[in-house]
């Protein structure tokens, strides 16, 4: 065996450095901490739920008698599930068509639609009665009666969970310019600038060409008359 032949034999592999500088590789660990963190976003909420279920509910033994247990069962539930899960429908598909529209118009350079949806968000009002039902929820959870610690606490924990993380991931997607999965390919021009100015300067533009418009239409009527 000659020297070339040992040395292709026990040639060191280098993939592991092209896989270092791969951008897919950096986007997906990119991507990853990211999920982490909007999943750990909803764990305060959820802890704080949980403490008061502990605190409240079930170091007291307080929870709901067998008939109230199957009202909350078959009304309670179903009827706060149900409205809560129409409004959450309702509102993640509007946010959610807003970010796309961004996007697009991000990748077409439309600035006027940007500045027109940049500081659109959702109503309070929206957000203070997806609150109200998920807390109502989470309430009617807090009161059956558990046959031990941990079968409570996961029950509790999971759908205080699930209930919080879609709440917070609407308003994570309801601001495309900031938080967690923002939109990178937005010209850092276009962040600078104060849409309500912007919207006013144009506003004031689009007033000017109207009044010009409507005095020369109004002129011609006026020789119109006149011949």
């Amino acid at each position: 065996m000659n020297l070339k032949t040992k040395l292709e034999i026990f040639k060191k592999d280098h993939s592991y450095l092209k896989l270092r500088k791969d951008p897919r590789l950096k986007k997906f660990i990119e991507q990853v901490i990211k999920t982490i963190c909007v999943l750990s976003i909803p764990l305060p909420m959820v802890i704080l739920a949980f403490g008061m279920w502990w605190l409240f509910f079930f170091s007291r033994s307080w929870h709901f008698s067998a008939s109230t247990q199957e009202i909350v069962m078959f009304g309670w539930l179903p009827l706060f599930g149900i409205l809560y899960s129409i409004l959450m429908i309702a509102v993640f598909g509007t946010v959610w068509k807003e970010y796309k529209t961004i996007r697009n118009a991000v990748k077409d350079f439309d600035i006027n639609t940007f500045m027109n949806l940049r500081d659109e968000r959702m109503s309070p009002l929206i957000y203070t009665l997806s609150m109200t039902f998920s807390s109502a929820i989470t309430l009617a959870f807090m009161g059956f009666r558990y046959h031990n610690f941990l079968s409570g606490a996961l029950i509790m924990g999971s759908a205080s969970y699930l209930l919080y993380l879609l709440f917070f991931v609407i308003i994570e997607i309801d601001n495309p310019c900031s938080g967690f999965w923002y939109i990178k390919s937005i010209p850092a021009e276009w962040l600078k600038i104060d849409p309500k100015k912007w919207r006013e300067r144009r506003n004031r533009s689009a007033r000017k060409d109207f009044e010009k418009a409507l005095a020369d239409l109004c002129n011609e009527l006026a020789d119109e008359k006149k011949s």
